[in-house]
């Protein structure tokens, strides 16, 4: 499960990348490809482009699969992972 803060700046970079607006509500489990906006390869990109942005992080595509793009909640654990992981090799490095 995700932490509230970082489900929340997820919704907010999917509103922003598909410039969706602030009223839209977004649930939890909002299917991503396949949903009612169901993105394309260059909406994934802006999207990852944003949330590197927004975390503070370089996300590595080996380390991507389909299924963080599953729904939000999958991609908020996603960004998760990454960024424990992006601590895990600052405190070793």
């Amino acid at each position: 499960m995700p932490s509230p803060d970082t489900l929340r700046r997820a919704k907010n970079v999917i509103r922003t990348s598909l410039k969706m607006g602030d009223r839209v509500d977004i649930a939890d489990d909002m299917v991503l490809v396949g949903g009612e906006y169901d993105l394309d390869s260059l909406d994934i990109l802006l999207i990852v482009t944003n949330i590197e942005k927004e975390f503070g992080f370089k996300i590595n595509e080996a380390s991507m699969n389909k299924s963080a793009f599953g729904n939000l909640s999958s991609l908020a654990d996603y960004i998760d992972s990454c960024m424990a992981n992006a601590s895990a090799s600052q405190v070793q490095g």
